[in-house]
Order: C-alpha cells, then sequence, then structure tokens
C-alpha cells in the first residue's frame, strides 16, 4: 500500500512539475532569440519534437555552457525549478503537432547577414566585429539597418557616435529592478501592460526577457551599477575603434 501511494504521489507530481517548468520556461526562455516559444527554435536551438536524458537538461540547464549563449541558471532559479523546467523540456520530446508561432523578436532583430558590403575596410571590420558570435558581441543587444536584436537603443543612423559612447560608466537606459522577493537586477525595460511587465535581464549574456505580474516589481530606479564598458572587455581599443568607423558609415553611407 505504501509504495503504491508513492507512485500516486509521483505520478501527480510529474505533471504539476511541467505545468510549473512551462511557466518558468515562458518567462526566461521563450524568446525569439534563445529557445522560442513552446521550444520551437530562436537563436537558440529547438527543443521541441527532440528527446534529451533528463540528467542532460538538468546539466545544461544548471550549468549552462562554456563560451555559448547558454547561461548558467544555478544562482538564478531553485533547483526545484531548475528539475521542472528539466520536466517541461523532457515532456516537449514527444510533441508532433506544429510548434505555435513563435514569440515575436524585438524591433530589429533579424539572422539574415547583408549579402555584400561596399564600405571602407575599417568599416567592413567593425561590421564583423559588431555581429562577431565569438564575442559577447554588440548584436545580441543592439540593431543597426535591420540587424541585430533591439534590446537597447537601436544604433541606426547614430552618426555622432564617440569611442566614450561605447565606454561608457553610465546609462541613462538601465534600471535597477527589485523584486518582491527581494531579487535585485540592472535591467531594460521591455513592454508592459496594465498587468504585466517584461523586463531584459541584464546580468545574463545575452539578455534574457524575463515576464513578471506588476506586483511582482516593488520599484525600477535609474542605477550607476551597470557600466557599458564592462560588456565590450573583450574587444581591444582598436577593435572598438573600428566598430565606431562602421555605425558611423551605417550612419551616412561614408
Amino acid at each position: 500500500m505504501i509504495a503504491l501511494a508513492l507512485l500516486l504521489a509521483q505520478s501527480a507530481a510529474v505533471p504539476a512539475a511541467v505545468a510549473r517548468g512551462e511557466q518558468i520556461f515562458a518567462q526566461n526562455c521563450s524568446v525569439g532569440y534563445c529557445h522560442g516559444v513552446a521550444g520551437a527554435a530562436g537563436r537558440g536551438p529547438r527543443l521541441r519534437g527532440r528527446s534529451f536524458s533528463k540528467d542532460y537538461l538538468y546539466n545544461m540547464t544548471r550549468d549552462g555552457i562554456p563560451s555559448s549563449a547558454m547561461p548558467a541558471w544555478k544562482d538564478r532559479l531553485k533547483d526545484e525549478d531548475i528539475r521542472a523546467v528539466v520536466e517541461y523540456v523532457a515532456s516537449l520530446a514527444s510533441a508532433t503537432d506544429p510548434a505555435p508561432p513563435v514569440n515575436p523578436m524585438p524591433p530589429g532583430a533579424g539572422p539574415a547577414a547583408l549579402p555584400s558590403f561596399k564600405g571602407p575596410a575599417a568599416a567592413a571590420r567593425g561590421r564583423e566585429l559588431f555581429f562577431d558570435p565569438a564575442h559577447e558581441n554588440c548584436g545580441v543587444c543592439h540593431a543597426v539597418g535591420g540587424r541585430g536584436i533591439a534590446v537597447g537603443p537601436d544604433l541606426t543612423g547614430k552618426q555622432q557616435i564617440a569611442l566614450s559612447d561605447i565606454e561608457s560608466t553610465r546609462s541613462r537606459h538601465v534600471l535597477m529592478a527589485k523584486l518582491k522577493n527581494e531579487e535585485e537586477f540592472c535591467a531594460l525595460p521591455g513592454e508592459r501592460d496594465e498587468n504585466q511587465v517584461r523586463l531584459y535581464d541584464l546580468t545574463l549574456a545575452p539578455p534574457v526577457l524575463r515576464s513578471f505580474a506588476r506586483s511582482e516589481v516593488t520599484s525600477l530606479v535609474p542605477t550607476p551599477a551597470w557600466r557599458h564598458i564592462d560588456f565590450v572587455r573583450d574587444y581591444s581599443r582598436t577593435e572598438l575603434e573600428a566598430i565606431v568607423v562602421y555605425l558611423r558609415w551605417a550612419a551616412t553611407g561614408k
């Protein structure tokens, strides 16, 4: 009888975990440049209709993948929440129906490269660096000419941009978000309505779009804690100068 009771409890727990995992996944993972709605492919790989071992899913979710856009969630989610996400993703393996429409990417998103580049060599080098997947590149937060993701300001037409802007230590756009559970993180505001607030969490790269009920967010205030210069540290000064040349060329054509 005890064994039967345990089996019944476990069978009831799995659907509950899947439902909880679906909610967490929707809040943190289902954006166009991550895994997409219901595991449809975004910039990250498709999860829907694919089989993974639960141990693999747990380790990848908890620890992330070094030198990739997949962050570690062990310091962001409770262990039971990670395990709930694992149950949800595992449940997608049997999905044979077409995935729902992929969550719209932010304005300016687009994977296609320009077919040719006719600018000067310095601008070509800057363009390559701006979208270089080997870096935590500029294109995961900014768009230029319809390419990239406009999480932060769209840089199209920014002909007056200077190296000092890229190496800035303050931002008028970034806010410190504080939640009811006392979690704090630097964020860029996304869409909001009377019921929900969406915030790009800048503690992760690429930034993760998270959704909260308005009642969960206790404050959103300007902060000196976030510095743009910290996010371009993988570039040399010469490379940053090339990026400036590219942005000015993209704005003026010369």
